[in-house]
């Protein structure tokens, strides 16, 4: 209980008197591309657009849902974190953002946003309604399949111990 006052003690006014971090933001939701999509959209590397954030820079830019993002400022975008890590390391700069569409090559220029950086980052994945019912039927049946084995079990060493009781009496 000590360690934790004293972690609180130390991390608490971090927290609140710590210079606030901005980040760049440019707004877009995407999905990182499979060996199909890639094959499809005749690309090595990207991320494709799913959508955009209204009034937000990846709109004002002209960006749109399909656009594949290739490279922003000549830096080539390979995943998701590539991208999280180019844009944020930009806060109101203007990024110029090579896209392919309909085939083609654009480059489409956009100011970043700044927003706060996180001070905690915790990502979690929560199971929806039909997996967690599942895993607990799941559990649920190893359960009882598990008491019917012990009964089975019961049943035959309560057998052995009249057979025993028998030859000894």
């Amino acid at each position: 209980m000590k360690k934790i006052i004293i972690l609180a003690a130390i991390a608490l006014p971090l927290l609140v008197f710590a210079e606030e971090e901005r980040i760049g933001y440019l707004g877009v939701i995407i999905e990182e591309l499979s060996e199909t999509m890639m094959k499809a959209l005749n690309v090595d590397y990207g991320l494709v657009i799913k959508d955009v954030v209204e009034k937000s820079p990846a709109e004002k830019a002209g960006l749109e849902a399909g656009d594949v993002i290739m490279k922003i400022d000549g830096d080539k975008i390979v995943d998701y974190a590539t991208l999280k890590k180019l844009v944020a390391a930009k806060p109101d700069k203007k990024v110029k953002i090579l896209i392919k569409r309909d085939n083609k090559e654009q480059i489409k220029e956009a100011t970043l946003d700044s927003q706060a950086k996180p001070k905690f980052n915790m990502q979690m994945e929560i199971p929806d309604f039909e997996e967690i019912k599942e895993m607990m039927s799941k559990g649920a049946n190893e359960i009882k399949e598990e008491i019917e084995y012990l009964k089975e079990e019961i049943e035959k060493l309560k057998k052995e111990l009249e057979e025993l009781k028998k030859k000894v009496g």
